[in-house]
């Protein structure tokens, strides 16, 4: 004798196989979170690069260096990161299932083996996302972000407010544009 189907079941959406069921939510959302975390790094070498730059501009560096030299430094800065970045990329791998339910699991305090007997329920609870680690120790093996941060702070502390083209000035070997002169006035 076949099994009458509730109305529950045919409504779009409710079924645990659907895409919004909280499991598989759930597990798309994870998959997101790892990816992002192993993308992370790939990134970061550029806002490395800019940050010890804004802070060689705020104390003034690239005032009296010579503007090939200045040239040379931002393209060196952008190779190595670019480099860095290109490292990180080949070394990127899709997170497995197994990764991602594992994950999952740990952030509601469930076990993995519970995720997967979830899939043929149809009640399933909502399930929450961790946040993402940043991991981005394994881009900066020298602590750089740190040295920038403490050359910013004792920039500030020492020589105070710099006016925004001095830091401007470290971007633009060949002078700052003149939208950002404009700019600089109207704020003074």
């Amino acid at each position: 004798m076949a099994r009458k189907r509730s109305w529950i079941n045919t409504l779009p959406g409710q079924s645990n196989r659907s895409a919004f069921a909280p499991l598989n939510r759930g597990l798309s959302a994870t998959k997101a979170v790892i990816v992002w975390e192993r993308l992370l790094p790939a990134i970061f070498p550029y806002v490395l690069v800019i940050l010890l730059v804004a802070v060689a501009g705020q104390w003034g560096v690239f005032l009296t260096v010579p503007k090939l030299t200045h040239i040379g430094i931002l393209i060196a800065g952008l190779v190595i990161a670019a480099i860095a970045s290109v490292r990180t990329v080949l070394r990127f791998k899709m997170p497995t299932f197994t990764e991602i339910n594992t994950r999952l699991a740990a952030d509601n305090g469930l076990r993995p083996e519970r995720l997967l007997a979830m899939r043929h329920e149809f009640k399933q609870p909502r399930l929450r996302v961790g946040k993402a680690k940043a991991g981005i120790a394994a881009a900066d093996p020298f602590a750089l972000r740190y040295v920038a941060l403490v050359a910013a702070i004792l920039g500030f502390l020492i020589l105070g407010p710099v006016p925004v083209q001095r830091v401007a000035s470290a971007f633009c070997p060949f002078g700052i544009t003149s939208s950002l002169s404009e700019m600089a006035m109207v704020q003074k």
